[in-house]
């Protein structure tokens, strides 16, 4: 049976239209000479022609009046057999006992009435992937494992022409509760439809098996990982950074470069994250400033939830001695547990201030100053008993819980010679505080990067460098960054080559005033190894050790193993050139 009301018409306006041009071509080319050959009256000739030209004039109004309301009448008839299909189709969805979900990648347009009863978010709560991502997967570690297996399992399917694999996924519910879900997407266009198959109750002995099983290979897929994507985050953030200093003031291009090199830094961070979360690791400490990442944290955190911050940071706050990233992970899962004490709303109320500990202080620390984070939700608390466990590892209150979040938080604070502590009463919310130790020196980010270093002698030589590292797009770019901040570089792929071109130096009298070495080599001579060979060379050797393997020991502790600095992958143009003002400061004072 034909249900299509348009059948038939769709071609009507092209035959009148026909048939109109057949008469005006007519009408053009053959009136006059009908009209002349019937009058011959001049007066009613000019007459006959005028009146002529205005029943062209309204012949071909009226047609077009007709076509168009014709027309319009064809496109409201369209559009309701459109919406009439659309809303069956809909009726067809929201009857499917699975969740659907449709996006175009970025905005989600539409959530069935299965997703929302199973999840409990309705459209204006997730009104787009990050506000979903945020919400369903609250974990960012576990969020970006999603994220990761998504993107790999679309761009595969792109590649092989084939269809996109189901995937296995744990979404935190509105109310807390995690269900357990298997993925299904199909593309359509450009569209995007997620269907949501509920396997809570048949899976979830054997998910909370698997679950232990990812948190093992999160720390084999970091380890493995990180070196190369640190490399590859070097040669791009190396090249913005040295992009943005070379180029004139007040360019165009300043501020499209200075937001693709944030972008790159936040990529980096989530690197440290994961690998820190996975695996632990020695802090790499360098001088930050507590505020910004209070403020990052915040901004980052609370982003598509229903929590307002409100933030207090002293004036005179001072900076602290510490791994950025891990840091930031600390404030980034402390932060989460608070929001999550709010599902429907509240204020989240942090606080930094400096602080002085007496030598005989109940926290067992040591004396000194110390910078104190306070920060405060309004949720519903946290009963005694479990108070005293929230620190525990593997202990969680949540049915999705690892139980690392806070643990990795506490573990992080202490290996920082710092404190951490929870304190709550039921019905009023929860405060953890932070103490961390300050210094009086100056954040890194807020120095300034001389263009030269004068060597001891006061002259203008520049200084050679020697920079080993496997991959050529981060040897190039280091010549080049250094070769701009005024020294004479050469560049090697691995120690055994350092070792060489050291030696030769150094039979030259011309040794180098520092080598920056990476410290795995491939299937090579790495970093450590080749700094002690060289080390038996010249016992005054400068060598700065760099590596996008930021947990090794040899990265945290450098100088126990004969290094005098330590750069970590990725590194800019401006962290670079800290790197050996710090060190060659030392060796070539002015």
């Amino acid at each position: 049976m034909d249900t299509n009301p348009l059948r038939g018409k769709s071609r009507g306006p092209l035959k009148i239209a026909a048939i109109f041009l057949a008469v005006a071509v007519f009408w053009i080319f053959f009136s006059d000479r009908i009209v002349s050959s019937l009058v011959d009256e001049t007066r009613l000739l000019n007459e006959i022609q005028a009146l002529k030209k205005w029943l062209f004039v309204i012949g071909t109004a009226w047609l077009i009046y007709f076509l168009l309301k014709r027309e319009i009448s064809t496109y409201q008839t369209i559009t309701e057999h459109l919406q009439k299909s659309r809303q069956e189709l809909l009726d067809i969805l929201d009857a499917m006992p699975v969740g659907i979900v449709l996006t175009d990648g970025v905005t989600i347009e539409y959530v069935n009435i299965s997703f929302s009863e199973r999840f409990g978010y309705s459209l204006d709560e997730i009104a787009t992937d990050a506000q979903w991502y945020l919400l369903a997967y609250p974990d960012p570690a576990y969020r970006e494992q999603v994220r990761a297996a998504w993107r790999d399992e679309v761009n595969r399917a792109r590649e092989s022409n084939s269809s996109i694999r189901p995937l296995e996924v744990k979404v935190t519910c509105k109310n807390g509760l995690v269900r357990h879900a298997i993925a299904n997407t199909q593309v359509i266009n450009q569209r995007i439809v997620v269907i949501l198959t509920d396997i809570t109750e048949r899976e979830l002995l054997h998910n909370e098996l698997i679950k232990m099983q990812k948190l093992e290979s999160i720390g084999v897929l970091a380890g493995g990982i990180a070196h190369d994507f640190n490399n590859i985050l070097t040669g791009i953030m190396g090249n913005l950074s040295y992009a943005r200093l070379v180029l004139e003031p007040g360019h165009a291009a300043e501020q499209p470069l200075e937001s693709a090199e944030k972008a790159s830094e936040r990529a980096a961070e989530l690197t440290r994250q994961l690998l820190t979360f996975a695996q632990g690791g020695e802090p790499i400490k360098e001088v930050v400033s507590v505020g910004s990442l209070i403020n990052e944290a915040v901004a980052f955190i609370l982003r598509g939830t229903k929590v307002r911050g409100d933030i207090h940071l002293d004036n005179a706050v001072q900076a602290i001695e510490a791994d950025e990233g891990q840091i930031s992970q600390v404030f980034n899962n402390v932060l989460i547990n608070a929001v999550q004490a709010m599902p429907e709303g509240g204020v989240l109320r942090i606080a930094a201030n400096n602080a002085r500990l007496e030598a005989a202080n109940t926290l067992a620390l040591p004396e000194g100053e110390y910078v104190r984070i306070t920060i405060a939700d309004e949720g519903s608390g946290i009963p005694e008993e479990t108070l005293e466990r929230i620190f525990d590892p593997y202990f969680s209150t949540k049915a999705s819980g690892t139980g690392l979040g806070l643990a990795s938080a506490y573990s992080i604070v202490t290996r920082h010679a710092g404190h951490i502590s929870a304190d709550s009463t039921p019905g009023k919310g929860s405060v953890v505080t932070i103490l961390l130790p300050a210094t009086s020196q100056t954040p890194a980010a807020e120095l300034s990067v001389p263009a030269t270093i004068r060597p001891a002698d006061g002259g203008q030589r520049r200084l050679p460098l020697l920079v080993m590292d496997d991959e050529a797009v981060i040897r190039d770019l280091a010549a080049t960054m250094l070769t701009h901040l005024g020294y004479e570089v050469r560049v090697c792929a691995d120690g055994e080559a350092a070792i060489g071109f050291y030696e030769a130096a150094l039979a030259a009298g011309t040794p180098y005033a520092a080598v920056l070495m990476d410290l795995t080599i491939p299937g090579g001579m790495g970093g450590l190894e080749a700094s002690r060979r060289i080390l038996a060379l010249d016992g005054d050797a400068c060598l700065i050790v760099s590596s996008g393997y930021s947990h090794d020991p040899v990265m945290s502790d450098h100088q126990a193993y004969g290094f005098s600095g330590v750069l970590a992958k990725p590194y800019t143009v401006v962290e670079l050139g800290q790197a050996l003002q710090t060190v060659l400061a030392a060796r070539h004072p002015r």
